[in-house]
């Protein structure tokens, strides 16, 4: 079994900070902006990278790998989908909403769990995890239909839309509005994420195999600011950037420039820091992101830190300096219950996540 890479779990660990400070941040604001550009893309080409340092997508049989990644995404994706339907169904009820009210809400995080939309944050896994089986695929494919998928994989957001117009009324496969017409897109939608995934997974496998080349730090240190710094520039000018929401923002063509640029100007600059100091909080947080994926959206913490913050601190009404402070405080306060959440996790309910002990080896 191959050691864990510092820079790997580093790299996890921003991009989980960034997508839970994302939902927290409700305005406009430049910080916004530049998260946004690659903090769900990062992860992916994270993925990547440990696909091609493992050798696991060529060394396992599909039968291997896919019995991986339903223990690995799979089981936590039907566990915390079955506890986050239950725990929103309960908060409606504690409400005293009547009972079709309470039913609707039901149904509706149930179609979102099974047609792969996930309850809340937890649509990304089931991207992930439609991307490793399209990458799978693409691996053991020739080099034509690789070439061919690195270039249709860029219109997989586009592909989406397509499809939700032939359903929608009026298309060539009209549907209407319900709950057939509904889980359709929600199914859709979570496919065309899923190919867009693969694709930034196959960047960021074909990035490792030079990037295992380069083993001078100055190089990396240089490269990773030039990098971060025309990702930083070029996020400014691509706004409404949401994977979620499948908008690859004003110019699409940025929205993959961006991915590439932030992602592997962080994993540089990361890669450089971990060589002198080990960046345990960083770390911690990328060892435990599904986790926190699975659990901060999806069980009302981040709502219930953010509304109490506002009764006790104060948060601009204007997304400016003072803004972004009061959001991290925000978000300080949301790792410290999540800490408590992730340490019950791993030591009472590891079976949740997929795991039989807590365990540092590995998950490609």
């Amino acid at each position: 079994m191959k050691e864990r890479i510092a820079y790997v779990d580093a790299a996890k660990g921003l991009s989980i900070l960034m997508i839970a400070l994302g939902h927290i941040t409700k305005l406009g604001n430049p910080v916004d902006l530049w998260m946004s550009s690659f903090k769900v893309s990062i992860f992916y080409i994270i993925s990547g990278f440990l696909m091609c340092y493992t050798g696991s997508v060529k060394k396992r049989s599909f039968r291997e790998f896919t019995r991986n990644i339903i223990k690995s995404l799979g089981v936590p994706y039907l566990a915390f989908s079955v506890i986050g339907t239950l725990f929103k169904t309960a908060c409606i009820f504690l409400k005293h909403k009547p009972s079709a009210k309470i039913w609707d809400t039901f149904l509706s995080y149930f179609y979102d769990s099974l047609f792969l939309k996930g309850v809340n944050s937890m649509w990304f896994i089931p991207t992930l995890f439609i991307g490793e089986l399209i990458f799978f695929w693409l691996v053991r494919s020739p080099k034509v239909i690789k070439a061919l998928y690195a270039v249709a994989g860029l219109f997989a957001v586009s592909l989406s839309a397509v499809i939700n117009t032939a359903f929608s009324p009026g298309g060539m496969f009209a549907l209407q509005p319900g709950d057939t017409y509904d889980n359709v897109i929600r199914l859709s939608n979570a496919v065309c994420k899923g190919f867009s995934a693969a694709w930034f997974l196959g960047a960021g496998y074909i990035i490792y195999i030079f990037y295992s080349r380069l083993k001078e730090p100055g190089i990396k240190l240089i490269s990773g600011v030039i990098l971060s710094s025309v990702n930083l520039v070029l996020s400014q000018i691509n706004t409404g950037v949401d994977f979620n929401q499948m908008k690859e923002g004003a110019y699409p063509y940025l929205f993959y420039i961006c991915g590439i640029t932030g992602s592997v100007g962080a994993i540089l600059l990361l890669d450089f820091i971990t060589s002198y100091i080990k960046l345990d909080f960083l770390d911690y947080w990328g060892k435990n992101s599904l986790i926190v994926m699975c659990t901060h959206t999806v069980l009302g913490m981040r709502t219930v830190v953010y509304e109490g913050w506002k009764k006790v601190g104060y948060i601009p009404n204007t997304g400016n300096f003072e803004y972004i402070c009061e959001c991290l405080v925000v978000l300080a306060i949301l790792l410290m219950i999540e800490y408590t959440m992730t340490e019950i996790i791993n030591s009472k309910f590891p079976f949740l996540i997929g795991k039989s002990r807590r365990t540092e080896t590995i998950k490609s």
